[in-house]
């Protein structure tokens, strides 16, 4: 099994879902061709198939927390939305570690305007509005809206008719000015939501890609 220790950035899902792994390499291929970086991508066997529940969430904590400390690579990207361990691992003094959804949050704050999210359900909303809280950025959200549909659901194109319906909601009820997919697994849909709504769409595991790559050049 590879243990990581020559990469510049690993990428973790969260989860035990390959599906979900293989997405996020097929989805960052293009965007990282610009970094001359050495991204693994690997998936947390233990993890149940999705983190939806709270239970999930708690476990994926630990798990999460457990598997990067086990690892030597220059900088973690945690491809969760939950952002799971990351507070517990820079307590231990892990300034290497990004959450997708922190990064997201404070790409989308740089844009200028309040920022959107989709979510993938009301009990999504509740952890989102913690986080939003934790990166001080209450103020720039403009609202965050739940999908009501699975993580694996959410790689397939059959979501897309939901996706937009609560999109256009975020900018044309609630004046949202970028829209930030709430899950690690919707960024095959980033460009054709940008190009439909004509505002920026942040996948997040770019976002956290970006942030750790930017990091690299600080040590």
């Amino acid at each position: 099994m590879a243990d990581f220790d020559q990469a510049d950035i690993l990428v973790i899902n969260a989860n035990s879902s390959g599906s979900v792994t293989e997405g996020l390499r097929e989805e960052l291929a293009e965007p990282t061709k610009m970094l001359n970086l050495k991204i693994d991508y690997t998936e947390i066997a233990a993890a149940p198939a999705a983190i939806e529940s709270t239970e999930d969430v708690h476990l994926a904590h630990r798990l999460t927390t457990e598997f990067v400390k086990a690892k030597k690579a220059r900088s973690y990207v945690i491809a969760c939305f939950c952002d799971p361990g990351v507070t517990e691992l820079r307590a231990q003094g892990y300034q290497n570690v990004f959450g997708i959804a922190e990064s997201a949050m404070h790409m989308a704050a740089s844009m200028g305007g309040k920022f959107g999210m989709l979510s993938i359900s009301d009990l999504s909303v509740a952890r989102h509005a913690e986080q939003v809280e934790s990166a001080g950025l209450k103020n720039m959200l403009a609202a965050d809206l739940p999908l009501d549909m699975g993580v694996l659901e959410l790689e397939h194109m059959n979501a897309r008719p939901k996706i937009e319906e609560m999109s256009r909601q975020l900018v044309s009820e609630h004046n949202a000015n970028s829209i930030i997919l709430g899950c690690a697994g919707m960024g095959a849909h980033r460009k054709w939501l940008q190009d439909l709504l004509g505002v920026p769409v942040i996948d997040p595991c770019w976002a956290g890609v970006s942030m750790a790559a930017a990091s690299l050049g600080t040590v």
